[in-house]
Formats: structure tokens, sequence, C-alpha cells
């Protein structure tokens, strides 16, 4: 629902107050209807097994059940005040003779769990009609009604929202004293959703997790200079809370931006040169390319070719013959994955199948060492887990946006492991003496995630500097020789971490991880002008 100043005035200028103000969405657990309880209530704990002894009553091996409340907080200039809404989900999912049954709703109350369990077995019977398979699920330690909160510093839905308009306004006041600068787009999104977890093999566990991102752009226009523009990159999605805004020096980035926008108006404008040049590519561009290459194509089942119907499959599609053995790159390139570190957008305690994530490495100099797995994912490899000496167990990325749908391996945050030397962007650059250099890249890869094209703000490079700017440059590569031709790595100075959106399955889940990356330096990229008609 939408809060607007007025509602807030009329109901009591206070946090209290806004509080107070109607919830459109009541949970019914036994006696009349209230609004939704803290997830650490016990009562969802009796909830949630009502669910799961209706499954095993109606036939399932094994059953796990989610529920989610979650809560959304938006700004935005297009809207003249603060946007609020409240979702309440939960799903069932059991397992029948190898097949997997799943409902969901919007309804929490004993009768409707009960629904629900029944509802998941009939619907993994109905799957039964094909060939016959078995699932066999890793397995993981049971958990005793554990609970976990991300740990922010300001939590969001506990600041007035008057001081989130009040200070995202002043970013835009801050802008105008700069002759010439004015804001473009200035936006904040945040959400806290809680979960609770319940599996037939006697886990129960609760969470509360946040997510903050925002959107700043600026442009310049001033007479006898090219219009040009930029967005602040040090607001992408993280798990963390209002420090997000408040816990960074935000007006300097903001000056460095604008420092930034003024350097690269006085380039000139020049065509593409066709051709392969030694490319240097900042953080942000390096992020893309882990996180739409190796990011994705490490993803368990799509590697199986599960995801064949809905975002494409990988290029490492033969895992058990390539894991220990395939060179997916040089050997300055270690890449490892978790949902531990502090403010990553992926950071959980527990997956969405009740399964505390580990530390892993999909990449190690140079060589695949594994893929993302779930408690049943994690059995496809298990002949090399043996091989190689190593246990059998889920490395926690099931995932899902809500209780709304089945979880899927979604990508834990990643990290690109930065070179021993120091080199950020503008040393790489001090190192080319004619080559290119991209900042801002975005990608699109084919099905696959093989073969991609890259675009972002493309310079020309001369004498380690950059002489100007190549319109409607763009660059083509596939995944296989990419990485095998990366000539330098940032050192660890020059790490920076940024927030991913991926979407998954059909229909489509969208969720969060973080990409940390260095910039680096590739060998030959081809470079293509994007804008040349055929």
């Amino acid at each position: 629902m939408l809060i607007t100043r007025r509602d807030i005035l009329r109901a009591g200028a206070s946090v209290a107050a806004l509080a107070a103000l109607p919830r459109p969405l009541l949970a019914q657990l036994g006696g009349a209807p209230e609004p939704v309880p803290a997830i650490e209530d016990p009562r969802l704990k009796s909830l949630a097994l009502r669910a799961l002894e209706a499954a095993r009553a109606a036939g399932a091996s094994y059953a796990d059940v989610r529920l989610s409340h979650t809560r959304t907080r938006t700004f935005s200039e297009s809207i003249a005040g603060v946007h609020d809404s409240e979702s309440m989900v939960v799903g069932v999912r059991t397992l029948v003779d190898g097949y997997w049954g799943f409902a969901s709703s919007p309804v929490w109350s004993p009768d409707e769990l009960a629904r629900l369990g029944r509802e998941a077995v009939h619907q993994a019977k109905v799957n039964t009609v094909g060939q016959a398979r078995s699932v066999e699920l890793a397995p993981v330690p049971v958990i005793a009604d554990g609970h976990w909160t991300m740990p922010v510093e300001l939590d969001p839905f506990e600041i007035s929202p008057f001081e989130i308009v009040d200070y995202l306004m002043s970013l835009r006041n801050f802008v105008g004293r700069y002759p010439g600068f004015g804001v473009v787009d200035n936006q904040s999104h945040f959400q806290v959703q809680e979960k609770a977890f319940a599996s037939s093999e006697g886990s129960y566990c609760t969470q509360r997790l946040y997510r903050s991102e925002g959107g700043f752009s600026i442009k310049l226009e001033r007479a006898g200079t090219p219009k040009m523009g930029g967005s602040l990159d040090r607001l992408t999605p993280a798990g963390v809370g209002w420090e997000l805004y408040k816990g960074q020096p935000l007006r300097d980035y903001i000056v460095q931006l604008m420092a930034e926008i003024e350097e690269d108006a006085k380039l000139p404008f020049k065509p593409v040169e066709v051709g392969r040049y030694d490319t240097v590519c900042d953080a942000s561009s390096v992020a893309q390319l882990v996180d739409r290459t190796l990011g994705r194509a490490t993803e368990l089942d799509r590697a199986r070719g599960f995801e064949a119907n809905a975002s494409g499959t990988s290029y490492l599609n033969d895992p058990l013959a390539m894991l220990d053995s395939y060179e997916a790159g040089a050997a300055a390139i270690t890449l490892t994955a978790e949902r531990s570190q502090r403010g990553g957008a992926a950071t959980t305690k527990w997956d969405d199948e009740g399964v505390e994530p580990d530390d892993l490495t999909l990449v190690k100099s140079g060589v695949l060492r594994d893929f993302q797995t779930t408690r049943e994912g994690a059995g496809w490899l298990g002949a090399s887990y043996a091989k190689r000496g190593s246990p059998v167990r889920s490395h926690g990325c099931a995932a899902a946006p809500s209780a709304l749908e089945a979880p899927l391996t979604h990508t834990p945050n990643l990290t690109l492991t930065p070179g021993g030397k120091k080199l950020d962007f503008d040393a790489a650059i001090a190192n080319v003496g004619k080559g290119i250099a991209v900042r801002g890249m975005g990608v699109d890869m084919d099905f696959q995630s093989s073969s991609g094209l890259a675009t972002g703000s493309v310079y020309e490079v001369k004498g380690g500097k950059r002489v100007a700017h190549l319109n409607g440059a763009g660059f083509l590569f596939r995944s296989t020789e990419l990485w095998k031709g990366l000539k330098a790595v940032g050192g660890a100075e020059s790490l920076r971490r940024y927030g991913q959106l991926a979407s998954k399955g059909e229909p489509a889940q969208r969720t969060y991880h973080s990409v940390t990356a260095p910039p680096a330096v590739f060998e030959q990229l081809t470079l293509i002008d994007v804008m040349r008609k055929a």
C-alpha cells in the first residue's frame, strides 16, 4: 500500500503511529484472525507440523514446509511517498516414489496447512506416471529449534520514513550545488523476510533476512560540453540495512562520479575499429563476466540440463567427467562461493532445505573443482566426491524468492581471488600501451552461457591513457576461451562487491547474490561495432 506524508501526519508523526496503520494480512493460528506474528512465535512450529503430519499420512517418504512473511518498502521520486507492501505465503514439498510434489498458498491456518500437505502428495503421485526413479537426499544435521537474524546495523523498518525521504532528497540538493549537474534517478528499496522451515526429518528453524538497494544516476548538461551521465555503483543489492546509505561516504562517491563524468566529457568520440585488443575491465565488468559465465555455468541443475526449457543450460555439460580435469581458465583464476559473508546478498544461516551452507571452491588455479548443489544434486556428483575422498553433502544452494515457489539451485555469493600484486583499474590501463578499457559492462549470454555480447563505457587506450570514447563498441567472446586469455588480475585493495539479480525456472524465480571481483586485463578480446548495419 502507498503511505504518504499526509497519511502519517493524520495517524500521528511517529514510527509507532506508522506501525499502527492498518495491516492488510492476517493469520489464523487456531483462534481469531490476528496480525502476522513474529517468526519466533512457537505457534508457527505447530502450524508447520500440521502440513508434515498430513503429508506423511498421505504417503510422503519426505516432506518439508516453508513459511515466509515478506515486507518491502520503496521510495522513489516518481511517487509522492513511501510504498509499503507485505506478503504472507506457505509452501509444502513432498517426495513420493522418487517424484516431487509441491503446493503453496497465501493462507496461514491449520486447516490450510493440512490441505497443502495432502495436495503436495497428490501432485507427487500424479508425477509418478513417468519412468521409475529414486532420489537420495544428502544427509544433513537435524536443526532443533534454531533461530538466526541477519546482522545489520540499522534496521530500515525501524527508521522513520521521514529520515529516509529527507536523506535521499539531500543527495539531490547536494548534486544541485555543482553547476550543470542534475539527478536523473533517485530511489531506494528495502526488504525484510522472515522464514520458517520444518522437515519430516525433525528440523525446525527460523530466520530473518534483510536486503537493501538503491539507484542514483546523474547527468551533466552544460553549454559547450557533450551530454554525459553516470550511475553510482555503491548501492547494488546487499544483505545490509539502512547503513547501505548512512554507513558510506556517499557524497564523496558522488563527487568522484562527477569528476569521472567531467573527465569523460573532455574525451572525443571516434568510430570503432573492429579487431582484437588487450582489454582492461573495471571491477564491475569483471563481476558481470564472472556471474554470467562461471557463476551460471556451475549451477549443477543447469549443467545437467534441467533448465533447458527455462533459463538455459551450461557449457559445463558433463559434470562427472569435467570435475578436477576441465580447464576453465588461466592458472590465475580461483573462484570461491559461500553464503556466510557479512553483507552478501545471498547470505543466510540455512538454505531452503535446512542446510547450513559451506564454503566451496568452484574453480582452483583455472581447473573446475565443484558445482553449486542442493541435497538431491549432491548425490549426482557422488562418484567424483568418492574418488577424491570427499563426503557427499549439499553446499546449501537451495533457494527461492519466497515459500510460494519450490526451491531451486541458485547462485551463492561468489569471489574471484585477487592477484598478489597491487593493481587497480588505472594502473592496469597504464600497463597497456595500446588497447581498450571498459567500465560498467553489461553482459548478454546465449542459452548455454557459452557465447556472449558485452557492452559498456568503452575507451581507446594509447600510451597507458584513455584517449577517446568508442561509440557503439561491444565485445564478442566465448566463455570457454575468455578466462584462458586472462593476463592480469587486480590486487586485494581493488576488490569490489556488487549485488546481482538472477532469474531461473518457469515461472521465473528472481533471487539475489553478490559477486566480489577486482579489475582484470584480458588478452585479445574481439571488439565489434554493435551499431554497424549488415
